[in-house]
């Protein structure tokens, strides 16, 4: 099912982040929750995405107005993807965390 109001695909009639009841079969253009970065990350995702040809939507987490006065170091960005391509896109997710992940598990102390 899909949540119409926070773009989640979810396995329920309630959305179990925002608690709506206003929920419906997901169509192939709905915009869908991906994933939240930093901003470093979200520089590489975004460009995995357009290498991929992945349309997406990125949105600022904490806003522009915080973002200017804490720096962009600690920006968080969340990405929306058709719901046609949100398994492409989990998977170039899922691919850039385990090498993220294992080239800090390589890295000597």
């Amino acid at each position: 099912m899909y949540c119409e109001k926070c773009c989640r695909i979810i396995d329920s009639d309630r959305c179990p982040v925002c608690k709506s009841r206003r929920v419906r079969e997901p169509e192939a253009k709905d915009p869908c929750f991906l994933t939240e970065l930093g901003y470093i990350n979200s520089s590489v995702l975004e460009d995995l995405l357009r290498q991929n040809q992945i349309p997406f939507m990125k949105k600022d987490a904490i806003g522009a107005g915080i973002t200017s006065r804490i720096g962009v170091v600690l920006e968080k960005n969340i990405f929306y993807v058709p719901y046609e391509e949100l398994e492409a896109a989990k998977a170039i997710v899922e691919e850039l965390f385990t090498e993220v992940q294992e080239d800090a598990e390589e890295q000597p102390e």
